[in-house]
């Protein structure tokens, strides 16, 4: 993926390296990294600090950072990994707790969708902690269905999260 995703509010585009201390400082932040499988801060390997998805691309999975188009400033990282043929697609996300409540975490998930779509998607699907109130809600907005249950180990604690899978099937445009 070569072009940015660019809705109303975001250009979602390729994470850099010089991006890496942002996302680092969401995905293990108590607060804001509490429903990743991530670790916390104090967790963190030195191979996991040394993540830079510019060097180590993964065949099949994208990483993006979401920025105001307005300000340039940086909203929060997504991601989408793809089947082999292209049908199925499976995406995460998480916002700075500044832009909490104010629709980004929708906006990138239809954007991501829609991405996909484009390029040959029909299913999708997420992991949502069912403590996670704002994804659950998000993922209900958009037309997702839980699909089945499970649960993961936030990396480097004992926490087990349980979780939903969600789907969701398209064929032509999304709706939000």
């Amino acid at each position: 993926m070569e072009n940015n995703i660019v809705t109303e509010r975001l250009i979602i585009r390729r994470t850099r390296g010089v991006d890496m201390p942002f996302c680092f400082s969401i995905w293990l932040d108590a607060e804001m990294g509490k429903y990743l499988a991530d670790p916390p801060r104090e967790k963190a390997s030195e191979t996991y600090l040394e993540f830079n998805p510019e060097s180590q691309p993964e065949e099949n999975w994208y990483y993006f950072v979401a920025e105001s188009r307005e300000t340039g400033e940086l909203i929060g990282t997504c991601s989408i990994g793809c089947s082999e043929d292209k049908t199925e697609w499976d995406l995460g996300y998480c916002i700075h707790k500044r832009y909490w409540r104010q629709g980004y975490g929708t906006e990138m998930v239809e954007a991501l969708i829609e991405y996909g779509r484009q390029n040959g998607g029909h299913v999708f699907t997420a992991n949502v902690a069912k403590e996670n109130p704002g994804s659950n809600g998000i993922m209900r907005k958009l037309g997702f269905h839980v699909e089945r249950e499970e649960s993961f180990q936030k990396s480097g604690t004992e926490i087990v999260y349980p979780e939903y899978v969600y789907k969701l099937e398209v064929d032509g445009d999304i709706k939000g």
